[in-house]
């Protein structure tokens, strides 16, 4: 098995929303669009930003679209990755934590493979 691991923090000031809608797919934009703040919205926003950087990091695959990839979100509000995304990267598993502290947003991605 191998594992690969990222991590990404972005500041969630800097995003507007030409950058939103050139990050989210189209099920994260759903869940985005759910929010009532604009506060929470962002929130989520540089947090799947952050995830998908971390990912990027971790793969070392610089050539992935942002787009593409997606991190939905289970019930009790965790992100998990969409099935397209463990086969954009040909994992076994994606983990993925993303935390939000003020103006910050981080995650940490960890990718399992067989080898």
């Amino acid at each position: 098995m191998v594992f690969e691991l990222g991590t990404d923090i972005v500041k969630i000031s800097r995003l507007n929303e030409r950058i939103i809608n050139r990050i989210l797919g189209d099920d994260e934009i759903k869940i985005y669009n759910s929010f009532g703040s604009e506060k929470r919205r962002k929130e989520f926003a540089a947090g799947r930003f952050a995830a998908k950087e971390a990912l990027i990091k971790a793969t070392k695959r610089r050539e992935l679209e942002l787009k593409k990839m997606q991190f939905l979100m289970l019930e009790d509000g965790s992100p998990v990755p969409d099935r397209q995304t463990k086969e954009l990267v040909k994992a076994e598993e994606i983990l993925v934590s993303i935390s939000h502290d003020g103006e910050y947003a981080i995650a940490t991605v960890l990718v399992l493979r067989r080898d």
